[in-house]
């Protein structure tokens, strides 16, 4: 009978170790539905597009709906994060959902918490950074950037082979180039300098990544002078890297900027005959009206 007991005891506690969720397991699973509600969601929205553009009911039937569907997942998250008040990839994750349901504070106040029981997390470092850069920019209130620019500097310095810091740290330059300026005791002309730089970090570590190379080819337009040759050359790098076609029509449409910006009068119309005519409707059309005036003054003058 002792040994059938302890055979037993044996058995249950290894069913239980099979069984038992470990907390990365468990926060594997809210991960799974945070990503899954974000698919239905979006589903939803391309769904009934057309249905809830001009109908308020509609609107707020599928906000209500939305909501619901969320609040099931940040749910998850808070008892998760009850039972491991530690846990600092599940805050992690947590601010990110929290970005996603537009709770601006909540988000910072998570990556906070992650910082100050871990202050060398690098990706929380880089979350708390970038969001505070879009704040800024939504907000064009600038009060949170020193402190993105400190919090990127860190990540850096802990994780220096991560392409997505160079990148993020090289657009908060480019976004904000007069506080980062003031911040790193340079001029605006150097810190755009600064961030191709990071660009260049960043496709050395991801080559093939079209977003950071056209970002790189982007900065060129806010250097004086207008460096022609090497605007036109990274785009033209860029264009190599699409897939989509939204993509080749952003290239096109850049191309035409650069041109446009060289005083290429001519060449402009050319690249914007190239794109699909579905995306960027506007600006095109603005582009080559202007372009034309430009070149029929050019040609009559004296």
């Amino acid at each position: 009978m002792r040994q059938g007991s302890v055979i037993f005891t044996i058995y249950c506690v290894l069913i239980f170790q099979i069984y038992a969720a470990t907390p990365d397991q468990e926060l594997k699973h809210i991960l799974k539905e945070d990503n899954t509600a974000i698919t239905e969601i979006t589903g939803w929205i391309n769904l009934n597009l057309d249905r809830i553009r001009f109908n308020e009911t509609e609107q707020q039937a599928l906000a209500l709906r939305i909501h619901d569907r969320l609040n099931g997942v940040r749910k998850q998250y808070l008892d998760f994060l009850e039972k491991y008040p530690k846990h600092t990839n599940a805050r992690i994750a947590y601010g990110s959902f929290l970005t996603n349901i537009d709770n601006r504070q909540g988000a910072v106040d998570q990556w906070k918490l992650a910082l100050t029981e871990d202050p060398e997390n690098a990706a929380a470092l880089n979350n708390l950074a970038t969001h505070l850069g879009t704040i800024a920019l939504q907000t064009n209130i600038s009060e949170g950037i020193k402190e993105a620019f400190k919090a990127m500097d860190k990540a850096l310095k802990i994780a220096p082979k991560v392409p997505l810091y160079h990148h993020n740290q090289a657009t908060l330059l480019c976004s904000f180039p007069k506080a980062a300026a003031t911040h790193y005791g340079e001029n605006p002309q150097q810190i755009i300098l600064r961030a191709i730089l990071e660009y260049d970090t960043a496709i050395r570590l991801e080559p093939d990544n079209f977003e950071y190379v056209a970002d790189r080819a982007e900065a060129f337009l806010d250097l004086k002078p207008f460096p022609y040759r090497r605007a036109l050359s990274a785009w033209l790098k860029a264009q190599k890297l699409t897939t989509q076609q939204e993509e080749r029509d952003w290239v096109y449409l850049q191309l035409a900027i650069v041109h446009y910006k060289a005083e290429k009068w001519e060449s402009v119309a050319p690249v914007l005959d190239k794109m699909s005519g579905n995306s960027h409707k506007a600006l095109s059309a603005k582009l080559r009206e202007t372009s034309k005036s430009k070149m029929s003054m050019k040609n009559t003058r004296p």
